[in-house]
């Protein structure tokens, strides 16, 4: 636990010091919400609760994908990474505490959509429902996290970009996190749908954070992508070791 928490506070002290990536973090959830999701909610207070989760969990599954994917993809090409490397911290404390990180950026990034969203719709979800509703995004954050450590490992510097935009935009639409159901998609984003990580994470957090029920299935597909993420991930890691320090 210790090495976990001072990797956290490392990594978190570089992610503040650096505002090309907090800025964007906070704001690009917060103008796709404006310019996408708030025209779709009206009056009607079922789509304003269900657009504002769908676009939290679009904040958060960018912080998991960017900071991992492409940070630990350039973060793997300096000096400095390569020292810290040398010290005595396994890949699980180094991968729990970005995990950890992630999730207090994606915390920070959520609090101007819900402002916003109570200031301009009729949002309304009492103080346990705002409950299950974080709950449900941190759980649903870990598998996705995991995927952006995966492709930050496996991925080179040059390719983490493009191919992280390519994976993040269709898994957000299609996963439904833009408040689309699975019915409302066209043709191939629909059949491939059910089967997404996002897909899972977004119906987990609307039954479970908007009604309550606790979606079994929804929890033993995350728990599967999480479990294969991860895998892949420490493979990526251990052959990134053994190309670096062979």
């Amino acid at each position: 636990m210790t090495l976990i928490g001072l990797n956290a506070r490392i990594q978190l002290a570089e992610l503040i010091r650096y505002p090309a990536f907090t800025v964007p973090s906070i704001g690009l959830p917060l103008i796709s919400y404006l310019i996408f999701g708030l025209p779709q909610v009206g009056d009607n207070v079922h789509a304003a609760n269900a657009i504002l989760i769908g676009f939290a969990a679009f904040a958060v599954l960018g912080i998991a994908m960017f900071q991992f994917g492409v940070g630990i993809a350039s973060d793997r090409a300096s000096a400095w990474e390569r020292y810290i490397r040398t010290l005595p911290s396994s890949a699980g404390s180094r991968f729990a505490a970005r995990t950890l990180v992630a999730l207090l950026f994606s915390l920070v990034s959520i609090v101007p959509l819900i402002a916003v969203a109570v200031l301009l719709t009729p949002v309304r979800l009492d103080p346990l429902a705002w409950a299950r509703v974080l709950v449900a995004l941190l759980v649903g954050a870990v598998p996705l996290a995991l995927l952006g450590i995966m492709l930050g490992y496996l991925l080179s510097e040059r390719g983490a970009l493009p191919v992280t935009n390519l994976i993040f935009l269709p898994l957000s639409y299609a996963g439904g996190l833009f408040g689309s159901a699975t019915d409302q998609l066209p043709g191939l984003a629909r059949s491939i749908s059910p089967w997404l990580p996002t897909r899972q994470w977004s119906d987990l957090v609307l039954d479970f954070g908007l009604r309550g029920d606790l979606p079994v299935r929804q929890l033993f597909f995350l728990t599967g992508y999480g479990i294969l993420f991860g895998v892949l991930a420490i493979h990526g890691y251990r052959r990134d070791e053994t190309r670096q320090y062979r």
